[in-house]
């Protein structure tokens, strides 16, 4: 197949026009995972403006070296001859100087990548880049475009105690691509297939682009992530010191933790064989850095979701979850070039491993249909919860309409039977019975209304006869894998896309 060129990104490239239209100088964050294509969009896009087009990524060194990096590149770029014992900048200011006086008065962009590297080197950079907006770029026509990875440190510019408060024009967060998304990459594959792809790499381009849908789903597992001469062979290392910028076991103890299944804090502390509160500390960066996803209950009102105690943590990263659960374990072996057991256990697995893609897909599904006025009712939260007795794989809750709708999701062979009916029904009450308790933290005036229900089942295949039959009884619905595409493929995430 050959390859691909720029897919998608309709939404983020709207977003950049609407920014660059402005008639003043506009100065817009880009940020999102390290792979997920945020380079490649600032380049598309810049091109597209038919203006001068700027790029520096900058290198992970000494402030000054990182100032005399951008010097260079920026002498290159207007064709001056670079002399190597010209003085170093100083400071910032003499940098972006240089930057106005080769910028002239020409509409143009300029990108500076992986800004927050830059930072790292001098924390004051956004001081100078405020005094320079301020000073030295005010009447010009720039478009300047600030990237980076490091997703927290790119919103903390947003802050408002932060220097750049109140200039920036606005911020893009690339998201890695929509399972739907992810078909020119894999078309060769059925769809349920292609959820295993998704499953192992999400919706990142770079890995996709690896990706040979004429091989087995094993066999690219072997190319991309334990070949020698892959670039993706140490990817999670590249992944946790990029956003953690540091190299701390007890971070790696941790997200290991939860990647064997460890979802409570106190069951996270003793498997990484920590003090509760240096693991809560540790969630708390992980969390902010968007590799582990705190989850709160359905049940629990939003006005308490900051104080929710009994939090859940996931890995937010599709590749982290692969990595955690099949190659972290067989470290030791892969490094002699014995990947058998890893083999025996993703051949094991995968179905278990899909389902849960195949959840999260669900609940997508369910915020997709909420946002484009599908459901029976617009809810204030879509989630999924859980207690001592009872997991509840897709919940949206509308609380002051006292309505929920209450899913269960399978991702079997075999099509959904009678006993695992009847089970659904259990559970759907232990949810209901929540949201009654979660009330009574503040008893009502008056005795409210009853709380309705809606049912549905997510099923891989379909129902059998006797649960159909109960499905229509109580006004239940039922929604397949197949139909689930179709519906995720003709209504995009955004209603705004």
């Amino acid at each position: 197949m050959p390859p691909l060129g720029f897919l998608h990104r309709t939404r983020e490239l709207a977003r950049l026009d609407r920014l660059a239209r402005r008639a003043e100088p506009s100065l817009m964050l880009l940020y999102g995972r390290r792979r997920v294509g945020k380079s490649t969009l600032a380049r598309h896009w810049a091109q597209q403006t038919g203006w001068p087009v700027f790029y520096w990524e900058a290198p992970r060194s000494t402030a000054e070296n990182v100032r005399a990096s951008l010097v260079r590149e920026l002498y290159l770029w207007n064709g001056e001859r670079v002399v190597e014992d010209r003085p170093r900048a100083a400071d910032w200011l003499e940098v972006f100087r240089v930057m106005r006086r080769l910028v002239g008065d020409q509409p143009a962009v300029v990108i500076l990548d992986e800004f927050p590297w830059a930072v790292e080197a001098d924390p004051a950079l956004p001081s100078f880049l405020k005094n320079a907006w301020d000073n030295l770029f005010a009447d010009t026509q720039l478009k300047l475009l600030i990237a980076g990875s490091h997703i927290s440190a790119m919103e903390k510019l947003l802050e408002s105690d932060a220097p750049l408060f109140g200039r920036l024009a606005g911020k893009v967060l690339v998201p890695p691509f929509a399972f739907t998304e992810i078909t020119p990459y894999v078309e060769r594959y059925a769809a349920e297939k292609r959820l295993a792809v998704y499953a192992i790499v999400g919706g990142i381009p770079d890995y996709l682009r690896r990706w040979d849908d004429r091989a087995t789903l094993l066999a690219n597992i072997r190319d991309i992530f334990l070949s020698d001469d892959s670039p993706f062979r140490n990817e999670h290392q590249v992944l946790i010191s990029d956003v953690l910028r540091r190299d701390s076991p007890d971070y790696e103890a941790v997200l290991e933790a939860v990647g064997r299944g460890r979802h409570d804090l106190d069951a996270i502390a003793i498997d990484s064989q920590l003090a509760s509160g240096r693991t809560a500390s540790i969630l708390t960066v992980l969390t902010e850095v968007r590799l582990v996803e705190r989850r709160i209950r359905a049940t629990v009102p939003i006005a308490q979701h900051h104080q929710a105690r009994h939090a859940r943590y996931h890995l937010a990263d599709p590749f982290l979850r692969f990595y955690y659960r099949f190659v972290a374990p067989n470290r030791s072996r892969i490094a002699q070039a014995l990947p058998g057991a890893l083999e025996q256990q993703f051949v094991a697995q995968t179905r278990a491993f899909v389902g849960v893609a195949f959840e999260d897909l669900c609940r997508t599904w369910t915020l997709v249909q909420a946002r484009h006025g599908r459901l029976a009712f617009p809810p204030d939260f879509v989630g999924s919860d859980w207690g001592p007795q009872h997991q509840a794989d897709v919940v949206a809750v509308a609380w002051s309409g006292r309505r929920v709708l209450i899913g269960e999701v399978k991702w079997e062979d075999a099509d959904f039977d009678h006993r695992q009916w009847r089970q659904f029904l259990l559970r759907a009450d232990h949810v209901v019975t929540r949201l009654k308790a979660a009330e009574r933290v503040r008893p009502p005036k008056r005795e409210p209304p009853a709380w309705q229900q809606e049912l549905l089942l997510f099923t891989r295949r379909n129902v059998t006869a006797a649960v159909r039959k109960e499905v229509e009884a109580t006004g239940a619905g039922v929604v397949t894998f197949a139909e689930m595409v179709k519906d995720l493929e003709q209504l995009p995430e955004h209603p705004d896309q």
